[in-house]
């Protein structure tokens, strides 16, 4: 990825082991603001690790993750601000089971900055109008849909106003009928120019919609280009061979 714009998000130099496992082995990430960056590679490889290292939900074992130029992986940083600006939206959708769609969404609001019920119930009302959500206010989680409480859990994402949201596998929970709807809210997140970073094996989407794709092996990244140059004409055998057998699934 050009070096011209300054990234919003990057880390350098990452390791992370769990126990005797050398999860993420000296991984580079770059992540540049209003782009789509998307993660590929077999299970195992350290995807959803190195995601988790982006906002510290995992703490790297050495390496900096710097956001907007600050190294957020250093003693005394605000861990909950930082998870607010760099939101994200995971497989299991996380929701409270006995609260309805609006008071998942507003509790963060409420909670975290604070705001008057008024305001966080507005701020939240916006955020399920984004996600195609507003009708079902009111609905408790088990009156939706796999797809739907996945919007909800995005629209609880968006209501902090993140400056990046990032996404672990959002749709392998779905019944495939009910991914389009969560793919077609990713694909107007990132019209309007939300950054995003995004661990998933839907690639056609992947195809049409990063600016960015990073293959990823064994705890390193193998190869990484534009989404048309890895998907169409990766250098990397490792990468052809790990592309031609989804073709065939």
């Amino acid at each position: 990825m050009g070096n011209s714009s300054p990234a919003i998000l990057e880390l350098k130099n990452i390791h992370k082991h769990f126990g005797a496992n050398h999860v993420l082995k000296d991984v580079d990430l770059r992540v540049q603001s209003g782009s789509l960056v998307f993660i590929i590679g077999p299970s195992g490889s350290g995807k959803s690790t190195l995601l988790r290292c982006c906002n510290l939900l995992e703490t790297p074992d050495s390496g900096r993750v710097l956001f907007k130029g600050e190294d957020i992986n250093l003693k005394g940083v605000d861990v909950n601000l930082v998870r607010q600006k760099i939101g994200m939206v995971f497989q299991s959708f996380n929701l409270y089971p006995h609260m309805n769609a609006l008071s998942n969404v507003s509790l963060a609001l409420r909670k975290v900055l604070k705001l008057s019920s008024a305001e966080s119930q507005e701020l939240s009302l916006a955020a399920l109008d984004r996600v195609g959500m507003r009708h079902k206010a009111d609905s408790l989680p088990s009156e939706l849909s796999g797809g739907q409480q996945q919007r909800v859990a995005i629209a609880r994402s968006l209501a902090l106003k993140p400056d990046i949201l990032l996404f672990d596998e959002p749709t392998s929970a779905l019944d495939p009928e009910l991914v389009g709807g969560v793919l077609k809210v990713m694909r107007e997140l990132r019209e309007s120019g939300m950054t995003m970073v995004v661990v998933s094996h839907e690639m056609s989407f992947a195809k049409a919609a990063a600016d960015h794709a990073v293959f990823m092996d064994q705890g390193k990244i193998i190869e990484e280009g534009t989404a048309s140059q890895l998907f169409e004409n990766p250098s990397n055998a490792r990468v052809k061979e790990f592309l031609a057998t989804l073709k065939h699934d």
